[in-house]
């Protein structure tokens, strides 16, 4: 839309230069008498043409309205012809051929041209008469009708650039729109799917381990009484209260479990990450470099685990769709007491790096195992991730 205003402002500016050049040949080419006439007429013509282009088109009035300012203009162009003998006429008439091809139909200018050239011919012939207009008509045809065609033409092109512009502009509104759209509905159903399974969590909690621990308060106060009452029977309580404890912790187990990616669900972290990894490759252009350097009999932390394979989800899915990245190197080895997870890829890369959602969710997780994250970028050289975790066995 910018870019077609920018056109449309050029060819006022075009506008302008033409009526001002005419007003100067006008002045250099005819007598005072004569110009007391013409400058009147020339400026009364300046201001139909504005009035119809920025009153009449842009508000939308009755077409007649707009034929009879195009009408009035063009006998004014024509009048000027009785008394100017240096085609001055024919530059006031390009500019309103031209504004008549660009702002209405295309049959508008032909029209024009026609009753234009008709009205030379009959000037010439009143003038010369008509045995010298047959010899002249050819010469006239092609000289009104060359330098007019032209404009014309160069006109049409203007206008087909401007539709062009406009319906782009109309697109880019639209995908905007439904852009946000998009952005508001995914933050919404983000939400809600956070608060279904805060509430599903809660649920889980209430229904066993809530009940469990009460249980077991309540059989320690019980074996708080019988320490005094009756410790034969204490061993045996306590025993019970150990139960509890287990079936407790096993529940809190289960809870963690259910918090793992659907993906991990029945593989294991380094057949989950591979997995990922082909499917990126096999939907995607993307050439991913897996370069894993830990022992597969390793045993890590489930909150690794899910941590690590969430970190390489999300470095992926950005390196892609921000970074339009090809060639995407993850790189995880094991250095002294740390776990090291290096993501590098070749997309446009950034001046500066600001943190969104996912980039915050990666430093949360991270943070929250008490490990580190950096990321690196600059303009035209990709994007970097970093990770430290500090390593345990299990």
């Amino acid at each position: 839309m910018l870019k077609a205003l920018q056109v449309r402002n050029l060819t006022n500016w075009i506008k302008v230069f033409t009526y001002v050049s005419a007003t100067v040949l006008l002045i250099a080419n005819n007598t005072f008498d004569k110009l007391t006439y013409l400058i009147p007429i020339l400026i009364v013509i300046f201001f139909i043409n504005y009035w119809r282009d920025n009153f009449l088109v842009s508000n939308n009035k009755p077409i007649h309205h707009i034929w009879i300012s195009i009408a009035l203009e063009l006998m004014l162009i024509i009048s000027i012809s009785f008394i100017d003998k240096n085609d001055i006429n024919l530059l006031l008439f390009y500019i309103c051929v031209s504004s008549t091809t660009i702002i209405h139909p295309f049959r508008y200018s032909i029209s024009l041209v026609v009753a234009y050239i008709a009205s030379m011919f009959f000037i010439y012939a009143m003038k010369n008469g008509f045995t010298s207009l047959t010899k002249s008509i050819i010469p006239m045809v092609f000289n009104y009708g060359v330098s007019i065609a032209f404009v014309v033409g160069m006109s049409y092109l203007v206008k087909l650039q401007i539709r062009e512009k406009e319906k782009l502009g109309h697109m880019n509104d639209e995908l905007e729109q439904a852009y946000k759209k998009l952005i508001e509905n995914s933050a919404a159903s983000q939400k809600l799917s956070v608060e279904q399974e805060r509430t599903r969590m809660a649920r889980e909690i209430h229904d066993t381990l809530a009940h469990t621990l009460t249980t077991l308060i309540v059989q320690l106060e019980v074996c708080k009484k019988l320490a005094a009452l009756d410790p034969s029977r204490l061993p045996t309580e306590l025993e019970k209260a150990q139960e509890l404890s287990r079936s407790g912790f096993n529940d809190v187990k289960r809870s963690i479990k259910a918090l793992r990616p659907q993906a991990m669900e029945e593989k294991s972290f380094f057949a989950s990450v591979a997995s990922i990894v082909n499917e990126t490759m096999e939907s995607t252009n993307v050439h991913i470099t897996l370069d894993n350097l830990l022992s597969k009999d390793i045993k890590l932390q489930s909150q690794i685990e899910v941590a690590l394979f969430r970190v390489i989800q999300e470095s992926i899915t950005n390196a892609i769709r921000h970074g339009q990245a090809d060639e995407i190197k993850i790189h995880i080895k094991k250095d002294n007491s740390s776990l090291k997870l290096c993501i590098v890829d070749n997309g446009a890369g950034c001046i500066n790096i600001k943190k969104g959602y996912g980039m915050k969710g990666i430093q949360e997780r991270i943070e929250g195992l008490n490990g580190r994250v950096e990321f690196s970028s600059s303009q035209g050289n990709g994007f970097k991730t970093e990770v430290s975790i500090p390593y345990e066995v299990v």
